[in-house]
């Protein structure tokens, strides 16, 4: 049996500069990007330890999905590999109704996956990156069920 993945919400890309890529882009491809958020985790799991992870991000709509560019903002963080090497595409993401249910679902089927970071947003969505669903790059579920 296999696993069904929704629709590809966007391409996770790691950079030393959100804007610096945002002006690459819109030049190179008329593509308009998003603002620039910086988000803070104070409760992620890195690698299943506590750790306090921030990020500046910037969405750039490509139609269909989107490319999210990321500059990581604190160490350690689930992006100090790629940006070791000048960056690069760190994910692919999909919105999914419940991470634990879907993670036990291919777990089920005999995947074994690791969750490789886990956090959560102000408003309650939930996101993991998951090592194990694809040889490269992770896997980002994303879950936006209020918290509570």
């Amino acid at each position: 049996m296999s696993i069904a993945l929704p629709a590809l919400h966007h391409v996770g890309i790691v950079v030393a500069d959100v804007e610096a890529a945002a002006l690459d882009h819109e030049r190179r491809w008329g593509a308009t990007a998003g603002p620039i958020v910086d988000l803070s985790f104070s409760q992620a799991l890195l690698s299943g330890k506590p750790t306090d992870v921030s990020a500046r991000y910037r969405f750039i709509d490509t139609g269909a999905s989107q490319i999210e560019l990321i500059e990581p903002t604190s160490r350690p963080s689930p992006y100090d590999d790629l940006l070791s090497v000048g960056g690069g595409v760190h994910h692919l993401a999909y919105f999914v109704d419940r991470v634990d249910v879907y993670l036990d679902h291919v777990r089920g089927l005999g995947e074994q996956v690791e969750v490789t970071f886990d956090a959560s947003v102000a408003d309650g969505t939930r996101f993991v990156y998951v090592k194990g669903l694809a040889h490269e790059p992770a896997i980002e579920l994303i879950e936006t069920r209020a918290a509570g």
